[in-house]
């Protein structure tokens, strides 16, 4: 079953530019159910299942990569700062794994003691005595083991469920391709998302697909009711029209418009098994789609959602995985009706 997939992909440390070990892992999941699979120079997977015409492609996508951290300094402890969007209000008394040359090391974010104060100082890393095995560079991913929320354990609290429930889908949906689609189909597990997009940048330097769909978790607004959550944790399913950031002058905005006819597809998909499914906009965030938008706008794409999230880029994020597996039905209906297209 799909959760006990992501239950295993969010224990692989995968953080920004180092995301061997999941794509490792994915490799071995996906070689026995596609055509052609390697892993490129930048650290992409890329796995296509040739169609039976193999003149137009569609490509799912998911990043491999979480949010992290990096070793900045080391002396009596680890000082570190952030790589990706982290809260630094979260992180006191969060273990974490810093990814040594030679082995992984545990430690835990320390704070000067709240006792008689309210601020929180600086931050940094104990690793008892082993300072010896960091280095300046090491990246450092949280540190908790994943726990089920319900006695169906469906309902999932862990690290990197953003976006290992992504990979998880892009598996599944391989394992459910038993024949040969019309359009050949690429399976991308895409790096460094959490910091550029650079990922899947690259990939589309190599491919061209006619289709592009990322595949994502969302923002759950159970906890936070806020207009930028649109998307309840246990109906976590939907597409994006449209997304929009815009970073600090002089760095430009990046935005996508979702391709109508391809969001179409993922709605009547969904509305022909009954799963609930949603459409929202997004503002002052950005993901691979926002990319593929910007390489090459000919390119029909859009955002999935397969999940919605609480808690986004903390050291805890809790999902509902009942949605991944509703993600991955939609995704091999529409697949089944995109067989039809002519053009």
């Amino acid at each position: 079953m799909i959760n006990e997939l992501v239950y295993e992909l969010v224990q692989i440390p995968g953080p920004t530019g180092f995301e061997g070990r999941v794509a490792s892992r994915l490799k071995e999941l996906l070689e026995s159910h596609v055509d052609e699979l390697y892993i490129d120079k930048i650290g992409n997977l890329i796995a296509r299942k040739k169609g039976t015409e193999g003149k137009r492609a569609l490509a799912l996508v998911a990043h491999t990569d979480q949010v992290s951290m990096v070793v900045q300094k080391v002396d009596e402890f680890v000082w570190f700062d952030r790589l990706g969007w982290i809260d630094f209000n979260n992180l006191p008394g969060t273990p974490v794994l810093i990814l040594g040359a030679e082995r992984d090391i545990p430690g835990v974010v320390c704070a000067s003691s709240t006792v008689g104060r309210r601020e929180m100082s600086s931050l940094w890393i104990d690793v008892g005595d082993r300072q010896e095995s960091v280095s300046v560079g090491d990246p450092i991913v949280y540190d908790h083991p994943p726990r089920w929320l319900d006695d169906n354990e469906t309902i999932l609290a862990s690290q990197s469920i953003d976006d290992r429930v992504g990979c998880a889908v892009l598996v599944e949906v391989a394992r459910r391709l038993k024949k040969p689609p019309r359009h050949d189909i690429y399976f991308v597990g895409a790096v460094q998302e959490e910091i550029g997009c650079f990922g899947v940048r690259h990939f589309l330097r190599q491919v061209t697909p006619d289709w592009f769909i990322a595949l994502d978790t969302g923002f759950a607004q159970d906890a936070v009711p806020d207009i930028q959550r649109t998307v309840p944790m246990r109906t976590g399913l939907g597409v994006r029209r449209l997304a929009f950031a815009q970073p600090t002058v002089p760095y430009p905005a990046t935005v996508n418009f979702a391709s109508p006819r391809v969001n179409q597809l993922l709605i009547d998909a969904a509305k022909k098994l009954d799963v609930p499914f949603h459409v929202d906009v997004s503002t002052g965030i950005w993901s691979d789609h926002n990319i593929a938008y910007e390489v090459n706008p000919e390119i029909e794409s859009t955002f999935m959602f397969v999940a919605a999230r609480r808690y986004s880029h903390s050291p805890i994020e809790v999902a509902d995985l009942s949605n991944a597996a509703r993600a991955v039905d939609v995704l091999y209906q529409a697949i089944t009706d995109m067989d039809s297209w002519d053009e």
